[in-house]
């Protein structure tokens, strides 16, 4: 039995930990707020927000696409709908919407209201750069975003002169109209809720870390299979500094990653690299550890940690723990160093030495929340003009997330626009990729040698500054 808080309703059933979000809230439940369109978790339509309770008791909501969210996730939290957020006049986001004109037929507004709650409930900072991110996940066909953007910008300079306290920041969110005083008494309420969260104890289930591409895959398969949720492993939620690196969960989503304080410390880059990757109502939910495993040739997330050296701290049904270093992690495609059983715990990321050079590029159709044709990243540690350390990992120009071999023949050269051409040809030389929609085999080897030479651009461009 799976328990939880559906807007004001508390919820007690019996369906599949598999079952998709969506369709128990549309089909069971008969909330039509939320819409059904790609279920692919691309279009926003389907946002909810799910909260779960901290540490402190305080309950902390992300908002996330519920078309690709299995109903297990939801277990021991509170699911909101735009049927949720209404008051008995229109609250402080719709009004805002209404006023600049920034809903046409409808259809996606329900996911918008959604996506700026959440922001309101979330955002580190109540600023317009802030709001428009948080609405990088829902796409309008008809209303134009002049007028959305208008409408969260609003939103975010009321927050800003409003909301004092951000720590708990919900009793501001009521007294501002943006909530319904429901929410006050939510964390009480879930105190109180019967039952574990779903699949928190690990057998022969399907291990379920992010799932965002998981159940776009294969979410019939998955509906009634029994499923183990790493986000049940708070204990594997973190992170922290320790021996010179930074050691992450594998429960930890990929929004946490990026704005984690000791991230933005010692990976700067980060804080816009991993913007690249998805959406937020995706990066709430996915993880660097299913990232990991999903083992994309081209996921973004694993060439960039394959360029910072990366390791894993695996996890046996045992207990029994063991170490592999990510660039041996891939044996072929969709081949993995990782026995029945196991999970990623831990991944161990090398804090880069001081004055070290990192970047990651990426060519693909959009700028966001799309599949790469190609990308790379590169960590570069130099003496004085001279490399002395280089790590060049790519993506669409193998079977496998490739680090590419052979580099420390580049130590001692100087570091100049005729080293990164030779270092392009070596690139190029090293990957055999193949013909696909993203392109032919030769594109992709260019691009790749393109790819290296724009690291050094960016290299140049952060040396002058």
């Amino acid at each position: 039995m799976l328990s939880f808080i559906l807007n004001r309703e508390t919820v007690n059933t019996g369906a599949a930990p598999g079952t998709l979000l969506l369709d128990f809230i549309r089909e069971t439940m008969k909330l039509p707020g939320t819409k059904e369109a790609c279920r692919e978790g691309e279009c926003g339509s389907c946002t909810v927000l799910i909260g779960k309770p901290g540490d402190d008791g305080r309950v902390r909501y992300k908002a996330c696409a519920s078309c690709i969210l299995p109903i297990g996730e939801a277990a021991g939290g509170h699911v909101v709908t735009v049927e949720g957020v209404n008051r008995e006049e229109l609250n402080l986001v719709q009004q805002l919407i209404i006023e600049e004109n920034a809903s046409q037929c409808g259809f996606c507004t329900p996911g918008i209201v959604l996506s700026l709650t959440g922001f309101a409930l979330s955002a580190e900072a109540y600023s317009y750069a802030a709001a428009a991110d948080a609405l990088d996940g829902n796409i309008c066909r008809c209303t134009g975003y002049a007028a959305i953007r208008r409408a969260a910008a609003r939103l975010a300079e009321t927050l800003e002169e409003n909301i004092r306290d951000r720590e708990d920041r919900i009793p501001g969110l009521v007294e501002q109209g943006v909530l319904p005083d429901y929410f006050l008494g939510i964390p009480d309420r879930l105190r109180k809720l019967e039952g574990s969260p779903a699949g928190s104890k690990r057998g022969k289930e399907v291990v379920v870390a992010g799932g965002t591409d998981l159940f776009v895959q294969k979410p019939e398969e998955l509906r009634e299979s029994p499923l183990f949720f790493l986000s049940g492993r708070r204990d594997l939620d973190y992170v922290r500094e320790e021996d010179g690196s930074l050691r992450v969960g594998s429960a930890v989503t990929l929004e946490d990653f990026r704005l984690h304080p000791l991230v933005n410390q010692h990976l700067p880059a980060m804080r816009e690299d991993v913007l690249l990757h998805s959406s937020t109502i995706l990066r709430n939910k996915a993880t660097l550890a299913g990232n990991i495993v999903n083992a994309s040739p081209i996921g973004d997330i694993t060439i960039m940690l394959l360029a910072l050296e990366a390791v894993l701290e695996l996890e046996g049904e045992d207990g029994a723990q063991r170490r592999v270093a990510l660039a041996e992690f891939y044996r072929g495609y969709k081949d993995l160093d990782l026995n029945p059983g196991e999970i990623i715990r831990e991944i161990v990321i090398p804090v880069p030495a001081p004055g070290a050079f990192y970047n990651f590029e990426k060519v693909s159709n959009r700028k966001i929340l799309d599949i790469a044709a190609v990308n790379s990243a590169i960590l570069l540690e130099a003496d004085g003009e001279k490399i002395s350390r280089l790590l060049l990992a790519a993506g669409g120009v193998a079977p496998v997330p490739l680090l590419i071999k052979g580099l420390d023949k580049f130590a001692g050269k100087k570091i100049s626009p005729e080293t990164f051409a030779e270092l392009a040809e070596e690139a190029m030389a090293a990957v055999a990729p193949i013909d696909d929609v993203r392109g032919s085999a030769e594109y992709k080897r260019l691009l790749l040698g393109r790819l290296t030479e724009a690291h050094y651009q960016k290299f140049s461009t952060r040396r002058e500054n």
